[in-house]
Order: C-alpha cells, then structure tokens, then sequence
C-alpha cells in the first residue's frame, strides 16, 4: 500500500484514534505495546502503519500527521524499513520460530535512527509456545521499541499477553458518518449510494474509488444495461471493450457480479415501489430505468438475478471472467428480446 493511501485510509476508518495517537506521540507518551483488536476492515493495520510513519517521519505536518512522502513514509507503508518488523502467521498460526527471530531484533540496536516498531498481524493465532516466548520479552520491554499487536478478537489471547499490553478496540465507521465523509469527497451521489450498498468497509471503499475504478465499473455496466435493453448483441462487446479489461482482481470480480444483481434489483424497486432516482445508486439515466421496469415481469427480473448468481459460481471452477460475464449477457438478452 501506498504511504498517502494509509493516511486516506485511517482518515476514513478511525479519525477520532488517528487524532488521539498523534497527541499521544506529541507528548512522547506511546506505550511500548498495544493491542489494535476488531473485525476485518476497521483499519488495525492502517491505523498502525500511520502511528509508524509519524514515528519516523521526516518532514511532520503543523497538524502532526506524517507526511506521506519522504522516504521513511514510503518505505514504511511499502512494508521496505530495516527498522520496522511485519510480521503475519506463515499457514493458520504464528509459530515460535517467528516469535523468537521478533525476539532477536527487540535486542538489537536500530539500523537507521534510535528506534525499531514491530507490527504483529493476527495475533490470536499464536501457538501458547509463541505466545509465552513474546510475553518475555513484553515484561521487560527495550525502551527503545514499540509493538502493535493486531487482533480480531483479544479474547482468543492469553490473558497475561494482554495484561501487558494497552487494548484499544476499534470499532466499525458508522455509515451516516461515512456517507458524510464521501460527500466531501468528488465522487457523485449515485456512486456513493453504490459504494454505500456494496460494502460498510472504509478500507474496501478506498479500494473500490482507487483510480476511479468504481466510477469506471459503473459506467460500463450502465452502457452494457443499455444494449442489453435495446436486445442488441452490442452488449457483448461492451463486456470485452468496457468491463474485463478492469478486472484487477478476483475481489473486483465478485463486487462486479453484486453490481449486476443490485441493477436489476433496482429495476425492480422502480417497477413496485416507484423508487425514485435520488434513492438509486443507478438512477443516474432513470428513463432507462423506468423502461426496463416496464419491459420485464418480475419473473423475467427475478429469473436475470439468479441466472448471474448462478452462472457466477463457475468462477470456482476457474471459468474465465470473461466468458461468466458473456453467459451472463446472453442468458439476459434472451429475457429482454
């Protein structure tokens, strides 16, 4: 991940500990450990990359968030800093061999400056060997190291692991607030009713508006929603020309088979609750939304929706996107001709 991206990020997800850190290190008053817990997406390990670069920054801003751009925030949020540790389970757990080899580096001087960080994922999946070889090196901590520990759930480690450490829950951005932090941002209503309907994950968010994928997915769909409406095999091309060729990953994948079945869906609002265009995260051309409900029954529209989540699952058997997307197309403009 990239250094600005982390600041986005936790600006997102956690701005009211992002803020109460950064005073915390102004004071010099950061513990040597603590304990990030909550569930995926609430921004554990953001939030510890960003306590990192304000550590090492180089060029802190006047508000005492690090800058995001000298080489320190780089190489950190790039995972490339000698003098900070990642460290994540290799299989299911953390075993005790990392757990020693974190021990080795906590006695060791820093390479660069006068202080080395330990960022610790996931780490309930400690082995009770693993767990009891770090606690020894918790009660009598170097003073010149710091330990994040990163948890979805504290309750899955040892009690005296965490008597050692300070736990800071985090909890999961409420959905007005975030939905409020989006309006500030460029992106259309439409969009943010979208990103709001796909997911309540900040981190996801920013993932999905990074180089304005979700804008770009959104308008494909919309002009592969129009020749599939017109019955017009033109919408094949749009899967080949406007669609695939988007596809970063296996995630954007499946957020473009929920973006399908939310259209439709949609379609059906307007079709039996005459939603209006405010409240469509596809509202944005609403004639074409009121012509498909009046084009298709709603077996017709219940029938697309679970044709997509059908056809979608032989993605598990290694089908092509591009084919999944081009069945989907077809099994479509049969329902529209």
């Amino acid at each position: 991940m990239k250094a600005a991206q982390v600041l986005t990020a936790v600006e997102m997800q956690q701005p009211e500990l992002e803020h109460h850190f950064l005073q915390v290190i102004a004071k010099h008053e950061l513990s040597h450990a603590y304990l990030f817990s909550g569930t995926s997406g609430v921004g554990k390990k953001n939030l510890a990359l960003l306590l990192t670069m304000r550590l090492f920054c180089s060029n802190v801003q006047a508000t005492g968030v690090p800058c995001g751009k000298c080489n320190e925030c780089l190489r950190i949020a790039a995972g490339e800093h000698p003098d900070v540790l990642m460290v994540k389970p290799t299989g299911s757990s953390l075993k005790v061999d990392q757990i020693r080899e974190v021990r080795r580096e906590f006695s060791k001087s820093a390479v660069e400056g006068q202080q080395k960080v330990f960022i610790i994922s996931e780490a309930e999946t400690m082995t009770t060997e693993a767990a009891n070889s770090l606690l020894k090196s918790l009660e009598e901590p170097p003073t010149h190291v710091t330990v994040f520990l990163l948890t979805n759930n504290y309750h899955r480690l040892l009690p005296t692991i965490i008597s050692r450490t300070q736990v800071v829950e985090l909890a999961v951005q409420d959905q007005a607030e975030l939905k409020t932090k989006l309006k500030q941002g460029p992106l259309p209503h439409s969009t943010i009713q979208l990103l709001l309907n796909l997911t309540s994950d900040a981190r996801q968010i920013e993932r999905l508006t990074e180089d304005d994928w979700i804008v770009k997915s959104k308008q494909g769909l919309e002009r592969w929603f129009r020749w599939l409406l017109q019955g017009d095999w033109q919408a094949f091309l749009t899967v080949q020309t406007n669609l695939v060729p988007l596809m970063r990953d296996r995630n954007d994948q499946d957020v473009t088979i929920q973006m399908i079945c939310f259209l439709f869906q949609e379609v059906l609002q307007v079709k039996y609750q005459g939603t209006g265009s405010e409240q469509l995260a596809f509202g944005d051309d609403y004639k074409m939304m009121q012509q498909a409900a009046n084009s298709l029954s709603d077996q017709q529209l219940i029938a697309i929706i679970e044709n997509v989540l059908t056809i979608s699952r032989f993605q598990q058997n290694n089908v092509s996107f591009q084919n999944i997307l081009e069945a989907i197309t077809l099994k479509s403009l049969r329902e529209f001709q």
